[in-house]
């Protein structure tokens, strides 16, 4: 990583892909923020979410009336789970991994994953809005913001714990780093080029960080959050409903 007059060059937007890789390299010390990556459950959700893209494919088929309400529903409500259980075992065919059952299954039981959303979420974007960006001029516009704000806060209100903080903090990234997260919802998951861009993001985008200057993260789950957190932000900007055309 390049230094000048000593002082280390932090990855931004700016940045090639290469550089955002090679920045994975620096020492923790040299960073405002020290990104630590969680081994603990990181390589679970890794393999999770490669099983859940592969039913993601063939779910981009199910009626936009069941994604909508996963996608634009309420997050946690007894709709949007049950929307979800049912993609999820009307797809099952198509889960690897997925448990067979030998009674009745209850529907809402499959539609808490969070990472079954964001799977659903990416095949969203890819057929219906595979243009999807946003810059700093979307995100600091006045009545953007205000559409974000007044959709998004009674939108959330079951969201708790662990949950709701993990939403804030990346609906602040990506306002402040729309670039950044427009580039990381883009990247290959599971990439080299998608742990850098996270480490990016953390980086510069630190205020929303508050005094945290260590933060730990598991890639695959902050990807999850920032699909949702990006795609919301998206709508705003675009002042639309949904991006998922209407039945």
């Amino acid at each position: 990583m390049a230094q000048q007059g000593g002082t280390v060059h932090l990855p931004n937007a700016e940045d090639s892909d290469e550089i955002i890789v090679e920045a994975l390299r620096l020492p923790r010390r040299a960073l405002p923020t020290q990104v630590r990556w969680s081994y603990v459950r990181a390589t679970h959700n890794r393999i999770q979410y490669e099983r859940a893209r592969e039913f993601a494919k063939c779910a981009r088929e199910t009626g936009s009336a069941w994604l909508r309400k996963v996608v634009d529903g309420e997050p946690n409500s007894a709709q949007a789970t049950f929307a979800q259980g049912w993609i999820v075992l009307k797809n099952r065919v198509c889960y690897p991994g997925f448990p067979s059952q030998s009674a009745a299954p209850d529907v809402a039981d499959f539609g808490r994953s969070s990472l079954d959303r964001a799977a659903l979420l990416e095949e969203v974007f890819k057929t219906h809005a595979p243009d999807a960006a946003l810059t700093i001029a979307d995100t600091h516009d006045p009545e953007v913001r205000e559409r974000f704000r007044n959709r998004e806060i009674p939108r959330n209100r079951l969201r708790i714990g662990g949950d709701r903080e993990a939403l804030v903090l990346t609906s602040c990234l990506v306002r402040e780093q729309p670039e950044l997260a427009t580039r990381l919802i883009r990247s290959a998951p599971g990439s080299a080029l998608g742990q850098g861009l996270t480490q990016a993001m953390l980086v510069e985008g630190r205020a929303c960080l508050g005094e945290n200057r260590k933060i730990v993260i598991d890639p695959t789950n902050f990807r999850a959050y920032v699909l949702d957190a990006f795609y919301r932000w998206v709508v705003a900007a675009r002042n639309v409903a949904s991006l998922i055309p209407a039945a």
